[in-house]
């Protein structure tokens, strides 16, 4: 393996043809699967599914061949007073599920740990734990977490062990990485992120992995609106990268989404599993984050029980339903409440990017254990 260092940039840049050729080459590979897997939802329905009665806990036993008994829906939605891991299981139910990772295969979980605040404003350690205990039962036993917090934070480690991602990861048997100067990152192809300045570099760790699996939040944002499958893409970025001039130093909202979106160009995720259970549905992405149109009685961010769960190979589909999701829930003086789902900026420049779905007509969506599922839908739709 060939690596350069630099000092001035911190961490090391692979180099090395074979590397760079084997991150092309599982690229491809993602996406093929992930582009038949959704080709594959839509043939099987073409519009959105009514509501259904709810499921047995019996029926949300995954078929013999590793599809949901249920179908191959594009977006789940899973519900449970109660039980969270009962409203995993019929989200994923709805979907391919995990169906397309297979034993001896290696999966990096992206989770968020943007701080050390608690679930729902970093990911849930239960659900990291359920979604790692599915995966070591399949066979997979190369399972990569990690994350780097707020470039401005320097103690990542300690908010992954505050936030509970430290001692969940070790639960399924692996280490929660912080992705620091000490790891090794790969550089995205030149002039495939054109509103970024200079380099932009991810993980090794992360690129080389068969499966990524995004276990994001449902949470709002006081800058960017909403932070969930596309947003959590920045902490991916080598922090040089993102303080540098004219990148994310400002979060400057005239290109913050294109920057979202050229980075969610880089790679393809196989599954977005969204854990609403709770959801953060004013303020964010930190405790103390006040959002600019909140009333003055605003104190901190709000919290609601939403039991809920959102599972889609499409981080489109996904982020649209957590937006819907959103919009039930959250005060009229959050932004997120002010457009439909396909209007709201981040989800534009995606659509703009090629990331997912195109509008609202591909928006395949079932959630038969939902009670709140058409009203839902309708602001979808």
């Amino acid at each position: 393996m060939l690596l350069k260092t630099s000092r001035k940039t911190g961490g090391r840049v692979v180099t090395s043809k074979d590397l760079v050729d084997e991150f092309v080459a599982k690229e491809m590979s993602r996406r093929q699967m992930v582009l038949g897997a959704m080709a594959a939802s839509l043939a099987a329905c073409t519009t959105t599914t009514v509501k259904e009665e709810p499921a047995s806990p019996g029926d949300q036993k995954p078929a013999d061949d590793g599809k949901p008994a249920g179908g191959t829906h594009l977006v789940g939605f899973g519900y449970d007073e109660g039980d969270r891991d009962a409203a995993l299981q019929a989200a994923l139910k709805e979907t391919i599920g995990l169906g397309m990772i297979k034993a001896g295969q290696s999966v990096y979980f992206r989770i968020n740990s943007n701080s050390g605040d608690p679930y729902p404003y970093s990911t849930s350690p239960d659900t990291l734990i359920s979604v790692g205990n599915m995966l070591r039962d399949i066979g997979v036993t190369d399972i990569r977490v990690g994350d780097r917090s707020f470039f401005g934070d320097q103690d990542t480690a300690g908010n992954l062990v505050a936030n509970g991602m430290t001692a969940a990861a070790k639960k399924i048997g692996t280490t929660a990485k912080v992705y620091d100067t000490s790891v090794d990152w790969v550089e995205l192809p030149a002039g495939s992120t054109p509103n970024w300045q200079g380099t932009v570099r991810l993980p090794v760790d992360v690129t080389t992995a068969d499966h990524m699996i995004i276990l994001s939040c449902v949470k709002t944002h006081f800058i960017s609106q909403i932070t969930m499958s596309l947003k959590i893409s920045l902490g991916l970025v080598h922090e040089d990268d993102r303080a540098r001039d004219g990148n994310l130093k400002t979060h400057d909202t005239k290109i913050l989404y294109k920057q979202i979106a050229q980075v969610n160009k880089g790679f393809t995720p196989s599954l977005i599993i969204h854990d609403g259970y709770k959801a953060l549905i004013s303020g964010g992405p930190t405790v103390a984050d006040k959002p600019p149109n909140a009333p003055s009685t605003f104190k901190s961010g709000v919290v609601a029980d939403a039991k809920t769960f959102i599972v889609s190979t499409d981080r489109i589909a996904a982020d649209v339903g957590g937006i819907a999701l959103l919009q039930t829930l959250s005060p009229s003086y959050e932004l997120v409440t002010k457009t439909t789902p396909f209007q709201n900026p981040m989800i534009a420049a995606a659509v703009s990017a090629g990331l997912g779905i195109a509008d609202a007509s591909a928006w395949d969506a079932s959630g038969p254990t939902h009670p709140s599922f058409d009203e839902i839908k309708s602001k979808v739709t």
